[in-house]
């Protein structure tokens, strides 16, 4: 080996040491998340939606957490209509209770029609959101689970 390899060696290890010291000392509580809404559901060219839901989130910790990689099934009634799968990173700022919205897009069911959606949306079907997301902190993250229903908002058929 050559003097380079053993520096980056070291260099690595030394991040490595660091970073365990870091999340050793960090005490984290989990992030409280709750008051869900769907603020809006725009459809797309192919067919699905893309889909924007607010969040209150109470972070009492003393660092920032991230949030991204979620995944959840949405049924209305007894008919699963598709899943959801979260895009970007939305940052939750240190000790606060915020609201933040996250970005997401929809894959239909094949079976599931918007025609019946819309309809469902009109009688004040709820619709049920499940699944899970993923916080965490700088390369540490844990799954939390997504549990909750919401009446569907008025739908743009134009677009955006």
């Amino acid at each position: 080996m050559n003097n380079l390899t053993i520096i980056r060696n070291g260099a690595n290890w030394l991040v490595l040491f660091i970073a365990a010291i870091f999340l050793s000392s960090c005490k984290f509580i989990q992030p409280t998340f709750g008051k869900y809404n769907i603020e809006s559901l725009t459809p797309t060219d192919d067919g699905n939606f893309k889909i924007e839901v607010s969040m209150e989130v109470d972070n009492p910790n003393n660092y920032n957490i991230w949030v991204r990689g979620g995944k959840m099934d949405v049924t209305m009634g007894s008919e699963k209509v598709g899943t959801i799968k979260t895009k970007g990173t939305v940052v939750l700022k240190k000790q606060t209770r915020n609201k933040y919205v996250m970005k997401a897009n929809t894959k239909m069911d094949k079976n599931s029609s918007v025609v019946n959606m819309i309809i469902n949306g009109a009688m004040n079907k709820p619709v049920k959101v499940q699944g899970s997301i993923k916080a965490g902190v700088f390369i540490v993250g844990k799954k939390f689970n997504i549990d909750f229903s919401d009446k569907l908002p008025s739908i743009n058929l134009f677009g955006n």
